[in-house]
């Protein structure tokens, strides 16, 4: 697997997510798809057709600080996923 670092290490491109763990977690919002990547958890976000709109649609979102990861998914799109504080997970599913 290759990740591509970029926006001060608060993103990565990967090019794919076997080294992720996918879980599902309950959080404030209900039961959320996520996944464990270097020990951090993120959480399903947005989907897009094409690496330039998602990498331009996460601007807002490392402007705020929030850590983003950007993968292809099995339909030949790009899944971004984004960062999720440990508070706000109640608990593994």
């Amino acid at each position: 697997m290759k990740a591509v670092e970029f926006q001060r290490v608060k993103s990565m491109l990967l090019d794919s997510l076997d080294q992720a763990s996918s879980i599902i977690i309950n959080t404030i919002f209900g039961k959320e798809k996520a996944i464990v990547f270097l020990g951090k958890t993120f959480v399903d976000h947005q989907v897009y057709d094409n690496l330039n709109e998602a990498i331009a649609e996460c601007k807002a979102d490392l402007a705020l600080g929030v850590e983003v990861l950007i993968a292809p998914d099995d339909t030949n799109h790009f899944r971004v996923w984004i960062s999720i504080p440990e508070e706000m997970i109640l608990q593994s599913a």
